[in-house]
């Protein structure tokens, strides 16, 4: 009787492709420099880390790979709910390169899936202010916006999103689409109780509560990608 040879594993894919991997799955590195510490931390590159010259990611000579795998276990922590962690991760990817749009803009959903909106905006303002195309950015400010009850900013921000996207097939700007008809949908209710309020004397209204989530809202939309493959040091 003979043994059953157990089916071939799969081959690892590569995280992207201009990762290389080995057959392992791990990123291939370069030759480690022999004495790299005293190549690396040299009395002239901390001075140019200390003035600002060199960010902390070139400093510790950190590859575009390697961040591209950092960013991608980060992306897998939020995606499946582990929120601490991957904010942890997040604001390291930050440190290391702060200006990184996608960092903030992941960031930022990581705080928007704990509902802390006020931290979340403050991300997705760093992201528009380093990249003003980032349609993730403008999608989720909207959202968060229309969960504040701010909805002329949330239509505004919408609106910026869908603008973007040329093709009218993103399904970041289709989403922007629903949620603009939201918010479209309050405004009009604001303005017809305007003109009603205008006919006859009312009760003062309640403080404002903010807007409920919309029943097409989900999980906050990261970018498609999880960080550019080669940035510069």
């Amino acid at each position: 009787m003979t043994d059953k040879k157990s089916p071939p594993k799969e081959a690892p894919k590569p995280i992207h492709p201009d990762v290389p991997i080995t057959s392992t799955g791990q990123v291939i590195s370069s030759p480690v420099t022999p004495n790299w510490q005293k190549v690396l931390y040299t009395p002239e590159r901390s001075e140019k880390y200390l003035s600002g010259e060199m960010n902390l990611r070139s400093f510790h000579a950190i590859s575009g790979p390697e961040m591209l795998q950092m960013a991608q276990i980060a992306f897998n922590l939020y995606s499946s709910g582990r929120y601490t962690e991957a904010e942890t991760m997040f604001n390291g990817l930050i440190a290391l390169e702060p200006t990184e749009a996608y960092y903030h803009t992941a960031l930022g959903c990581v705080y928007m899936a704990q509902d802390e909106y006020e931290k979340a905006k403050e991300q997705f303002d760093h992201a528009l202010a380093l990249d003003p195309k980032e349609l993730a950015s403008y999608l989720n400010r909207g959202e968060v916006h229309l969960r504040l009850g701010n909805v002329m900013e949330a239509a505004n921000d919408l609106k910026a999103c869908v603008d973007l996207d040329k093709t009218g097939k993103d399904p970041l700007a289709m989403r922007a689409r629903v949620l603009a008809a939201a918010a479209l949908e309050l405004i009009e209710g604001a303005q017809g109780a305007d003109a009603k309020g205008a006919a006859k004397k009312v009760e003062p209204a309640k403080k404002a509560e903010p807007a409920k989530k919309p029943e097409s809202a989900r999980k906050p939309e990261p970018p498609k990608k999880a960080a550019p493959a080669n940035k510069k040091k």
